[in-house]
């Protein structure tokens, strides 16, 4: 059965500062992928390639075994890496792509309804940049949040983000510069990012603690609406 996710919609008449069905639908979205990359896992485990013998020279009794599993050989690749370490980031990274994405939208969404909802002088794309990072602008200057600790660490997420979708997860620039706050995420997590030569390679853990963070800015905003309003 395919899930209508229109039927989902969160309304738009909802409380500015609940974002209880983001976090709800994301888990779940998160449950699901990590469910079927341990599926993946487990398959590649149990079954394991399958091996094809290739003549060499029949007379000298010469042959090649090739081992292959879903497309790809050992010729071309580790297998064992690929389908254990490789895909499951790549995986999960995709993921983190549409948890950040949602997040992002939502948070958009929430400084739009608060601007017009307190007759705001100001609206969001009154303020530099875009994304995350302009958003964060307005609920500082517009919501009053200040010195928020979620949110000193998002800002590595958000490089991380753009390191995923511009430059294949690298930590390193086109130049070989390193990116310090990427650097400082995987010292931070060592156990959920890992270096690939310079490759970032996401493990089991990671979005959640994505979603986890997310969640801490959004009770940090939260506070503050409610701390404004008594």
């Amino acid at each position: 059965m395919t899930l209508d996710f229109s039927q989902l919609a969160i309304p738009e008449d909802r409380p500015i500062e609940s974002f209880n069905f983001t976090y709800n639908l994301m888990r779940s979205f998160i449950e699901n992928a990590e469910e079927t990359i341990s599926n993946s896992i487990q398959a590649f485990e149990a079954t394991g390639p399958q091996v094809t013998e290739i003549e060499i020279c029949a007379e000298e009794n010469i042959y090649q075994y090739v081992e292959h599993y879903m497309g790809l050989d050992n010729g071309e690749v580790v297998l064992d890496d690929i389908f254990s370490l490789y895909f499951p980031s790549l995986q999960r990274r995709s993921s983190f792509l549409t948890l950040f994405g949602t997040y992002e939208h939502e948070i958009d969404k929430f400084c739009v309804n608060f601007a017009k909802k307190e007759k705001a002088n100001v609206s969001l794309s009154d303020f530099k940049g875009s994304g995350l990072t302009r958003a964060h602008l307005f609920i500082r200057k517009v919501v009053g949040l200040s010195d928020s600790q979620a949110f000193s660490k998002l800002k590595n997420i958000v490089e991380l983000r753009n390191a995923c979708a511009h430059n294949d997860a690298r930590y390193v620039t086109s130049d070989g510069q390193k990116l310090p706050k990427i650097i400082e995420l995987m010292t931070l997590y060592p156990e959920l990012l890992v270096k690939d030569n310079n490759e970032v390679l996401f493990k089991n853990g990671f979005l959640l603690k994505v979603l986890h963070l997310f969640d801490s800015y959004i009770q940090e905003i939260e506070a503050t609406i409610k701390l404004k309003n008594q």
